[in-house]
């Protein structure tokens, strides 16, 4: 929360310069008067802004920061149904660990803080250095490495255990590969995907197989015969 005085000839005016300095308008603050003026004195007023959620979610992230003592800045916007947070600065690769389990605690941490004892649910969602981006199509690459190579050699492919995030991320990638299936096994925090080759359709001749010469004929592998 911010908190300004400011003086001028009168209350209304004290508070314009107010607003116009906090760059809000009026239903962005609470406006407290100290002093009416009059006979020759300034009007005093106190103008502080409200507290909101996207403050809850700003405070709650800075507060976890300054106890792991990085030094970082944060953005905060307003996304559908919540709030991203954007973390920035000197040691913000700290607050990212390795491939993201910190900023994956971070956010957790975030979003139980925020849904306590609510009945609507606000999301929270944490990044720094568009890391979860970068890792997105890191995951979707490989994911697609990973499927031609279990349908060239015939073979399941097992990836590393991975958090719901990143395996939903597998999962969405090659739903629509018609060669491969997917499916995640073990339990949390072990929990993979496995790429599985589907078995190639086994086919005993085509339409264009009944008729050859002018006689009726069907196949079976490489035979054909007339009936």
């Amino acid at each position: 929360m911010i908190s300004i005085e400011k003086k001028a000839e009168s209350v209304e005016e004290a508070v314009k310069q107010g607003l116009l300095q906090l760059g809000m308008d009026e239903s962005q603050v609470d406006v407290e008067v100290i002093s009416e003026g009059g006979n020759g004195e300034e009007a005093i007023v106190r103008l502080s802004t409200k507290w909101s959620e996207e403050d809850g979610v700003l405070d709650f992230v800075c507060g976890l920061l300054d106890r792991m003592d990085l030094d970082c800045s944060l953005d905060v916007e307003p996304i559908e149904s919540g709030y991203r947070v954007t973390i920035s600065g000197e040691d913000s690769s700290f607050a990212i660990g390795h491939r993201g389990e910190v900023l994956d605690a971070i956010q957790y941490l975030a979003q139980i803080a925020m849904n306590r004892d609510k009945e609507t649910y606000t999301k929270v969602a944490v990044d720094a250095e568009n890391y979860r981006v970068r890792r997105e199509a890191t995951l979707r690459d490989l994911a697609k490495r990973l499927a031609d190579k279990a349908v060239r050699n015939r073979q399941r492919v097992e990836l590393e255990p991975m958090n719901p995030h990143d395996r939903k991320i597998v999962h969405e990638t090659l739903a629509e590969n018609d060669d491969v299936v997917t499916f995640s096994t073990g339990t949390e925090p072990n929990r993979f995907v496995t790429i599985d080759p589907k078995e190639p359709e086994r086919t005993f001749g085509t339409q264009s197989s009944f008729r050859k010469h002018g006689i009726k004929t069907r196949s079976f592998g490489a035979k054909r015969r007339g009936f």
